[in-house]
């Protein structure tokens, strides 16, 4: 199954699409879904965006400890999801490395990239369907 998915950016009068996929973390993208629509902040981490803690409860399940360049993924450790557009701060030798397993849930649609840069640390997202 796959559904799209908005993260609205109300500051920079932006959305961002996501395609989710119940391919590799079925649970978690029901989870998701039967949580929309999320109202919360969003952090960078190198070039990362996390959400704060949301109301997403789910365990970890085929969890990654590398990721590819536009994965959404949920982290089950801090209740939140997780936007890669490119490195962390530990991220070594090409490889997209999060701060701990996270499930994959999707794809980023677009490669706004430059998102990471325009977007303000704790600045509101609203994620619901698209």
């Amino acid at each position: 199954m796959e559904k799209i998915i908005n993260v609205i950016f109300p500051e920079l009068n932006e959305s961002v699409p996501i395609r989710l996929s119940d391919s590799e973390s079925p649970n978690t993208v029901k989870a998701i879904l039967e949580n929309l629509p999320i109202e919360t902040n969003v952090n960078k981490w190198g070039r990362e965006l996390y959400t704060d803690r949301t109301s997403i409860i789910a365990r970890e399940e085929n969890a990654k400890s590398e990721v590819s360049i536009l994965d959404v993924a949920f982290w089950p450790e801090g209740n939140a999801l997780c936007l890669f557009y490119g490195p962390t701060p530990i991220s070594d030798y090409g490889k997209i490395v999060p701060y701990s397993p996270v499930n994959i849930v999707g794809r980023l649609e677009s490669d706004q990239n430059d998102i990471v840069d325009r977007v303000k640390e704790a600045s509101k997202v609203v994620i619901k369907e698209a």
